[in-house]
């Protein structure tokens, strides 16, 4: 984990969030219906989906379109019409009226993604999916609300919820928004349970911000600890 960010990472993860939104997630919902999205190789992209077992990802700096997982599409990010294109779809520009979206913008502008900050982001979700699927195995099946990690585009975060009742909560790990440009880790309870100043956080939750876990001997652990604390304090433990 990289102690520090590049000085291009917010501004090429809000372009990349703009193409989750608008392009990458909508290709598969026009298939399925779904719009999550997953930790891929180099980045993230869609699960398969359709009969052609098709993927829609971000590897780097190119967007590329897989079938069978042969490359039948391949270029460098440059705008939003040019990315739909490539996939075959219009950019799904209605995206804008969902909640807490990034606006699509000018279509035709190029989109600011740089190699270095997108390896970033990329090494980040691989991190928050493989912590919260370690999460996920440990809690007890009536608890999982959510069948797996998912990638959400509207947030662009990568969360599972978890618990029945009172004691339910949402764990992620935010790439940085409007609270935090850096990425961070977060747990949110959804009602119930004593006043905990774990839970202090300004937006009513709990979060370990991005130098904690960079400047951490082991990454992974150190996350991994912070959910098991946060799903701990919901469980009364």
């Amino acid at each position: 984990m990289r102690t520090t960010l590049p000085e291009t990472y917010a501004t090429t993860r809000a372009d990349l969030h703009r193409l989750a939104v608008y392009v990458v997630s909508p290709a598969r919902a026009a298939v399925d219906g779904e719009i999550t999205l997953r930790s891929t190789p180099g980045g993230f992209g869609t699960p398969l989906f359709g009969p052609q077992d098709r993927q829609v990802r971000v590897t780097g700096v190119d967007l590329l379109v897989e079938e069978r997982s042969e490359t039948v599409a391949r270029e460098p990010v440059t705008t939003l019409a040019r990315a739909a294109e490539l996939v075959g779809i219009a950019p799904a520009v209605e995206q804008e009226e969902k909640f807490d979206v990034p606006p699509h913008g000018d279509l035709d502008a190029p989109l600011a993604v740089d190699g270095e900050a997108a390896a970033a982001l990329a090494d980040w979700y691989r991190l928050a999916f493989e912590a919260l699927a370690e999460l996920w195995r440990e809690s007890r099946p009536e608890d999982r609300l959510s069948p797996h990690v998912r990638l959400w585009p509207e947030h662009f975060d990568a969360a599972v919820d978890l618990g029945a009742d009172d004691r339910g909560g949402t764990y992620g790990l935010s790439p940085g928004d409007r609270f935090d440009p850096h990425p961070y880790v977060y747990a949110t309870r959804w009602s119930g349970g004593p006043d905990d100043p774990f839970y202090g956080a300004p937006f009513g939750g709990a979060w370990l911000p991005y130098a904690e876990v960079a400047g951490a001997p082991d990454a992974h652990a150190a996350v991994l600890a912070f959910l098991r604390e946060a799903r701990g304090k919901r469980l009364g433990y």
